[in-house]
């Protein structure tokens, strides 16, 4: 008991070693703020008994025993720079593992703040409970001296543990060194080092020596191994104690491996010059002269090990998400007002940031083809903040990722799926950017966008001119004819899917020319399954009708519709105009309808007059005989073209007769009418073309 007491109670830095003691950790602030929490909420309880029996821990006793007077158990607490703080935590530990085990009732008579614990360290209060410590071994074991005890096997002096000394000769020697005078047979053995020497002198013999001091007693332990010769290793580890911080690193990169490069010795070297620099010991770079940054180097060293070394092991997407995670804390631009030395330039900041390590998580990016979707997303997810902060290049390879993504999609014909990680591609660079940076919509994401959206309502609209044209014939679509139309209807249902699905893009692609002709093709493809002419008819118009760009285009003149598909949007409308001839079948004028407006038809006749000038069939208004650019088409092609021309012309004839503006049935596709007057209509039509 005697013993027992003497080890529990020993005031020493660093305490007995059990849970309630290690308040040097660097994660205690963290333990502390969920310590208080549960404190709080058990306190709401009143103390029930909320634990489970079956897993109930250990009894962890009582912490607060006093087992040597003068020397109470938290005494080891003193040497800590606020002891008063670090007392809380020890008995905010007990009260949680007490809770744990059920013994709510002891709870009670523990004070989680001690008056007698003073609030930061006195060098005198501590080395008092020390010494007071170190004489209650004295008197118990060694009544006679501790020389005498010593030599006589632990046989002399009448101590209360002689009889521990007979079974146990050692234990002289043991209690000799906590006394803080170390044997003769241990100080001259030859298997002593000089880091046990010194461990024995600090924390027995001088426990309150100055931080500054300790260099010079390592010197005198190195100097007393070996006959006093001190090896290159020993000059360094004397080096940092002196205050050398850079020599950590030297020797860290050259002795420990951080130039092997492993990832493990590269990576906790980088991160050693990481914490000597933020806290001041070392700056980054030697003199201003040099371009040279010790920070950067170790850094991107330590990415490239992490690479390759991961990738050996056949885990690249491991490697590149730690390489990201590692590096992204030193990559994000930082925000900096303009000194008076660039007011030159454009923008209102100054983007501050090292772009060597901005490069490297960029080209780890591209280098890489995530193989799902959530290691894509991971990554994106991971670079948002200092693409936000308008890191250019990591957009860039973050647009790269999402376009893998979408290759991947395209090659298994998932249309909707590809459509999705496009638009993620033109979000990054549209939306995630600073408005200064913004890139519109993209680049190869944007292109291969487009070409998909007009791909597909091209493909559509080239079947459903077949189909109209087909009608005209007394066969009518074959089966096969039907199923293309039904695949390719598909395909571009997949694609519009995928864009109106996509909350985010949803505003930035209101005006988007491409988006917008699919939607309008595949509402001209349901509404004619339908039987809604004029549905059709007012999609038709809005893809020929030409309006004016943005002002990013310079005002450019242009319709939705490409040029190429002209032809088969003007089949659509002549079947349509063909078909309303043929129900009315030369009746009374009144009862002549026409899906299309006067606006409509004026739309579809400036069309066709400029499909027939590209044919070279048309001759000006100025000339008697046509143009020596000229060329003949084939005599169906001219019968077909005139046939037109009537239906288009009888179609305008009927617009005048009904002379109205006709909405869409589908209540999801109305859109405001506008009454405009058949003076009105009649100035449209015949005022010049642009």
């Amino acid at each position: 008991a005697a013993l027992r007491a003497i080890l529990l109670s020993a005031p020493i830095p660093g305490g007995r070693g059990d849970g309630y003691c290690d308040d040097a950790g660097l994660d205690d602030y963290l333990e502390e703020e969920l310590l208080e929490q549960q404190e709080e909420e058990e306190s709401g309880r009143q103390h029930q008994q909320q634990f489970d029996e079956n897993n109930a821990e250990e009894d962890p006793g009582d912490i607060n025993e006093l087992l040597i007077d003068g020397v109470p158990p938290n005494a080891y607490l003193l040497w800590e720079a606020l002891p008063r703080h670090a007392d809380t935590l020890r008995t905010l530990r007990y009260r949680r593992d007490l809770r744990l085990c059920g013994q709510t009732d002891h709870i009670e008579g523990t004070d989680l703040e001690s008056p007698t614990v003073p609030e930061v360290y006195q060098p005198r209060v501590a080395l008092n409970a020390f010494q007071n410590w170190q004489e209650t071994i004295r008197v118990t074991a060694f009544p006679a001296g501790v020389s005498g005890s010593i030599g006589g096997g632990g046989q002399q002096g009448g101590g209360v543990l002689s009889a521990l000394f007979k079974r146990f000769p050692p234990l002289p020697q043991i209690l000799s060194i906590l006394l803080g005078v170390v044997p003769p047979a241990i100080a001259t053995n030859a298997s002593l080092a000089w880091s046990e020497g010194l461990l024995m002198e600090l924390l027995y013999a001088r426990p309150d020596i100055m931080p500054e001091d300790i260099a010079t007693r390592a010197q005198v332990a190195m100097s007393k191994e070996g006959g006093g010769g001190g090896g290159s290793l020993q000059d360094i580890i004397l080096s940092i104690m002196n205050g050398s911080a850079g020599q950590v690193v030297q020797t860290m990169f050259s002795l420990c491996g951080g130039s092997s490069g492993a990832a493990l010795p590269a990576t906790m070297t980088s991160l050693l010059c990481n914490l000597l620099v933020d806290a001041g010991c070392i700056s980054p770079q030697n003199d201003s002269s040099t371009k040279l940054n010790i920070q950067t180097e170790l850094l991107l060293l330590a990415a490239e090990s992490i690479l390759s070394s991961f990738s050996v092991q056949e885990q690249s997407d491991v490697g590149v998400r730690t390489t990201v995670r590692f590096l992204l804390p030193h990559a994000p631009p930082k925000r900096a007002p303009r000194t008076a030395a660039n007011t030159d330039s454009i923008t209102e900041v100054d983007i501050i940031y090292e772009p060597r390590i901005a490069a490297m998580i960029a080209e780890a990016l591209s280098h890489r083809l995530p193989t799902t979707d959530a290691e894509a997303r991971d990554l994106l997810q991971l670079c948002e903040g200092p693409i936000q902060l308008g890191s250019v290049i990591i957009a860039d390879a973050c647009e790269s990722l999402a376009f893998s993504r979408a290759s991947h999609y395209s090659s298994n014909g998932n249309l909707t799926h590809e459509a999705h990680w496009l638009l993620r591609g033109m979000e990054v660079q549209s939306c995630w950017l600073p408005s200064d940076r913004q890139r519109t919509l993209g680049f190869a994401s944007r292109r291969h966008f487009d070409s998909l959206c007009e791909r597909s309502a091209h493909g559509l609209i080239s079947m459903l001119s077949i189909a109209a044209v087909t009608n005209f014939s007394k066969n009518g679509m074959t089966e096969k004819q039907e199923k293309d139309i039904s695949t390719v209807l598909r395909a571009a249902e997949d694609v519009l899917e995928g864009v109106l699905q996509d909350d985010v893009m949803a505003t930035t692609l209101k005006g988007h020319v491409e988006a917008n002709l699919l939607k309008y093709a595949v509402d001209i493809a349901l509404s004619d399954a339908q039987g809604d002419t004029v549905q059709v008819a007012t999609d038709i118009v809005h893809c020929l009708e030409e309006r004016c760009s943005s002002e990013d285009s310079g005002g450019v003149v242009s319709t939705l519709a490409d040029p190429k598909v002209y032809t088969d949007l003007l089949d659509i409308a002549f079947a349509i105009l063909v078909k309303e001839d043929e129900t009315w079948k030369g009746g009374p004028m009144e009862f002549a309808t026409c899906a299309f407006t006067i606006h409509g038809m004026h739309i579809l006749m400036a069309r066709l007059t400029q499909l027939l000038s590209w044919e070279g069939v048309i001759c000006s208004s100025h000339e008697s005989s046509p143009s020596p650019v000229s060329k003949r088409l084939s005599a169906a092609r001219e019968e077909y073209f005139n046939a037109m021309r009537v239906a288009f012309c009888k179609g305008l004839m009927h617009a005048f007769v009904s002379n109205k503006q006709p909405t869409a049935t589908n209540a999801s596709k109305k859109k405001e009418s506008i009454e405009v007057s058949l003076e009105e209509e009649m100035e449209l039509m015949l005022s010049p073309c642009i």
